[in-house]
Order: C-alpha cells, then sequence, then structure tokens
C-alpha cells in the first residue's frame, strides 16, 4: 500500500502531551470533505480547520504509532472532514490500534475493515437530511449501504446528529432506514458553540428534553434496530446532565487530534472543539461514557451494539 511522504525527510515526532494514558483518541486525518453540513463542528472559526492537508501520511502514521505506545491508545476513532478522502491512510492507520473505527458520511462508499466498526452519518429522511449535507446525498449513502458485502465482517450503522432544526424527522428517518442492511441505528444530539443562538440548539436543555423521550420511545419501538441506552439518554435529560459536562466530562480521558496550522497535532478543549458549550453538551458519547463510568466500565466503539 503506497503511502505519501515515504520518501522524504524522516518524520518529526509529535507533540508532548505528558505521560497520563489515554485508552481512547480520535484523529481528524483530513479537513477536507466533499460536503458542507451545515451543522459541522470541524468548520467553526475556533477549531484548527483549513481544507487542506498539513501532514503527509507517513508523518502522521509515525507520530500515531508514538502516541498509541507513549499513552497506551488502544480505541482510535478516524474522522474528517471526510477520512476516506485519504483511504490509504485510513486503512493503514487502522492496523495500528486494537479496536479502530471510521465515522464517514458514506458518499466514497462504505470501505471494508472486517470487525471494525463504520458509522456513517445521516441527519435525518432524505429531504431533511439533504437540506442538510446535500442534495442527493440520501439516495448516495442508500447506494452505498445497499451495494456493500454484507458478509464482510464489517459492523455498520447509520449515525443522526439531531439538531432542532431537523428534531422532527427523527420518527421518520428510523421508519425509511429499518429495512437498510445495518447492524443498527445511533442518535447524538448537536452540540452548540458558546452563545450560539441559531435553528441548530436548543436554547435550554429543558426544551431538549420532549425530543430525547421520543429516541427512548424509538428504542421502545425499535430495540434491535435503535441503538441507544435508555440509561443513558436518562442522563441527558435537563434534571440529571449537569452531573456529567465540564470538568465531569467522562470524555476527558480521550485525546483528540486535530492538525494545527504548523503541520502539528493540537489537542482540542473538546472531541466537538475548542469553543463547545458545555452546559448544552448533546454528545451521545459523554453520557454513555458516564454511564460506564458509573458502572466501572469503559466503553469501546462497538459498546452501543451490545448496550
Amino acid at each position: 500500500m503506497a503511502i505519501d511522504g515515504s520518501r522524504a525527510a524522516p518524520p518529526t515526532d509529535p507533540p508532548d502531551f505528558g505521560t497520563r494514558e489515554f485508552p481512547a483518541a480520535l484523529v481528524n486525518v483530513t479537513n477536507r470533505c466533499n460536503l458542507k453540513c451545515t451543522h459541522c463542528f470541524v468548520y467553526r472559526d475556533a477549531n484548527p480547520n483549513a481544507s487542506i492537508d498539513k501532514m503527509n501520511d507517513a508523518t502522521m502514521l509515525h507520530q500515531l504509532e508514538v502516541l498509541r505506545d507513549r499513552h497506551g491508545i488502544k480505541s482510535m476513532l478516524f474522522m474528517g472532514g471526510e477520512p476516506m478522502v485519504r483511504h490509504r491512510l485510513v486503512l493503514a492507520a487502522m492496523s495500528l490500534f486494537e479496536d479502530p473505527s471510521i465515522v464517514t458520511n458514506g458518499t466514497y462508499g462504505i470501505p471494508s475493515v472486517p470487525g471494525c466498526l463504520v458509522t456513517v452519518s445521516l441527519d435525518g429522511p432524505p429531504e431533511e437530511n439533504d437540506a442538510i449535507r446535500g442534495q442527493g446525498v440520501f439516495d448516495r449513502v442508500e447506494q452505498s449501504i445497499r451495494g456493500r458485502d454484507r458478509g464482510d465482517g464489517s459492523i455498520v450503522m447509520l449515525q443522526m446528529a439531531i439538531t432542532k432544526e431537523n428534531s422532527p424527522g427523527i420518527e421518520r428517518f428510523v421508519d425509511v432506514v429499518a429495512d437498510w442492511p445495518v447492524d443498527g441505528v445511533a442518535f447524538t444530539f448537536y452540540v452548540p458553540r458558546k452563545g450560539e443562538r441559531s435553528d441548530l440548539a436548543w436554547d435550554t436543555n429543558q426544551e431538549r428534553d420532549e425530543v430525547v423521550e421520543r429516541v427512548m420511545a424509538l428504542k421502545e419501538a425499535y430495540p434491535d434496530l435503535v441503538r441507544a441506552n435508555v440509561a443513558t439518554l436518562r442522563l441527558m435529560k435537563s434534571d440529571q446532565c449537569g452531573d456529567h459536562i465540564d470538568d465531569r466530562c467522562a470524555l476527558k480521558a480521550m485525546l483528540p487530534l486535530y492538525v494545527g496550522d504548523g503541520g502539528v497535532f493540537e489537542r482540542t478543549f473538546c472531541c466537538y472543539g475548542n469553543d463547545v458549550d458545555c452546559n448544552r453538551c448533546g454528545a451521545y458519547a459523554v453520557f454513555n461514557a458516564a454511564r460506564h463510568r458509573q458502572q466501572g466500565s469503559t466503553p469501546g466503539p462497538t459498546t452501543p451494539l451490545r448496550d
């Protein structure tokens, strides 16, 4: 597998992120993307987000290997931008970790990665999704999903990022994709910027409660398809969510890696970037990790499939 940069100068080592162990990490392998989703946190002004690749493949592979050994990283989530823009790099880098996973928009096809989780982003039924992700994207993703080799051993899930704007479509979304050859449907909620007042964000967590309850109802109606844990969803309700954010965030134990302007890895404040409003956090992973911490366990990429 050819990797660019192999004939260049020896790759540099990554920055010093201390000696702490990080069993889980994520890496933004590229800021390039063929879509421009209206809710994407990667392109917020406060994040390292210029849509160019500032680190070549050989350097990134080397630095990921060094960070793996330095921090004991076992689980690595590969994201972008669109990570399959650099598919050769991603597939090579996945072999470095015990428990790798990918989140993709699905328009480049579904990668064959036996035993690994591939999360495919869709944000509602066709009309709602395409208003966010671009005209025709829903149909392209459906073709990719239906055209993949179901027997290759890859674990493929759909994930909808729920915003205030697209929340009316969650039930129809599940109904539309119920017969797709996937291993489940997951939900997460929009994480707004500090001070954000927009059509995407609920002004208060109390306003969001009704939608959380609707996801609970979907779990009851589609127990094998909807990959959400009701106990986790309860932690997201306005009367409990404040206990699991800010300094108490369970994802503080995760190492988020973005590539900054200097072509070196930077650790952002949060997996969702540098300017998030923790008080209105809607990241399902945050609250699922909190539930597992209460139980004395650690969630991995495929945890929702077992919950």
